[in-house]
């Protein structure tokens, strides 16, 4: 199993990602290198790391457009690695499973149903073939925190922006689809951990609890202390728990339910705090 030495440093790639952010404050200063993506080709920048991760995500991931062999960072980064001994962590995605009724494991089939999963699984087999034991994968479930960002486009992030312009949080599925989600602090203290000493492997990385997302949108319109769930179809669309008995076997429990509730009720209070500094 790949290890980072004690002594080396992390280079973290895409320091301006919204999961990098939290990472950051995670890690100690003097252990970090975080660049831009920009920056992987830059001569020095793998002197003296001993663990790499790249919270980078070409804007055309998962579309027909996209160019793995050119715009993969991931890719452009293990290549660079080579043959140095150089721990990788790479971000991956539950999606690269195939759909399933009950928790998926690390050794579930992988038959991914869209072009985002399916590039991600092709990244993972060509980042083994480069690296094979100083590999980590990490397959991520919904991971959500106070999305902001302008441009973002994750069922969070429209979920929040939904709630502050209409007062209501619509879904086009049924509120009873289950989905795994952790709360980015949470998984930002996994993967400091993480970093620090790669376990090597696939490595699920989610709660482990298939929450309705009926459930956690009222929650945070608790949070928010107004606004209504609106449900324009009974359709269930793409529901997935992740198996994360070995997550937790390394780490301990990676989040509670109450965990979850607490997170929701505080993006909503968030979000209201925001809305009330924007009134005259």
């Amino acid at each position: 199993m790949a290890q980072a030495p004690p002594t080396g440093r992390i280079l973290l790639v895409g320091r301006n990602s919204f999961l990098a952010g939290h990472l950051l404050r995670q890690l100690p200063g003097e252990r970090v290198r975080a660049v831009a993506h920009a920056a992987i080709e830059r001569p020095d920048l793998l002197d003296g790391i001993a663990c790499a991760i790249s919270c980078a995500r070409h804007p055309l991931l998962g579309s027909e457009r996209y160019d793995q062999a050119t715009m993969d960072p991931d890719l452009r980064l293990a290549e660079r690695i080579g043959a140095r001994p150089i721990a990788y962590v790479m971000l991956s995605t539950r999606k690269v499973y195939a759909p399933a009724d009950g928790p998926l494991a690390e050794d579930a089939p992988t038959t991914p149903s869209d072009l985002y999963g399916r590039h991600k699984l092709a990244a993972e087999r060509r980042l083994r073939a480069l690296l094979g034991e100083r590999l980590t994968v990490l397959r991520l479930a919904n991971v959500f925190g106070f999305e902001r960002q302008p441009g973002r486009r994750t069922f969070l992030s429209l979920s929040l922006d939904r709630l502050q312009r209409d007062g209501r949080i619509r879904f086009d599925m049924s509120p009873f689809v289950k989905r795994d989600f952790l709360p980015v602090e949470r998984c930002a203290g996994l993967l400091a951990r993480i970093v620090r000493a790669p376990p090597g492997g696939v490595l699920n990385v989610g709660s482990g609890i298939g929450l309705p997302t009926g459930r956690l949108a009222l929650w945070i319109i608790e949070g928010y202390g107004r606004g209504e769930l609106v449900i324009s179809s009974p359709e269930e669309k793409d529901p997935f728990v992740l198996d994360v008995g070995r997550l937790a076997g390394i780490y301990g429990s990676p989040c509670t339910y109450d965990e979850l509730r607490r997170s929701c009720l505080d993006l909503g209070r968030r979000l209201a705090g925001e809305a009330a500094s924007w009134k005259p």
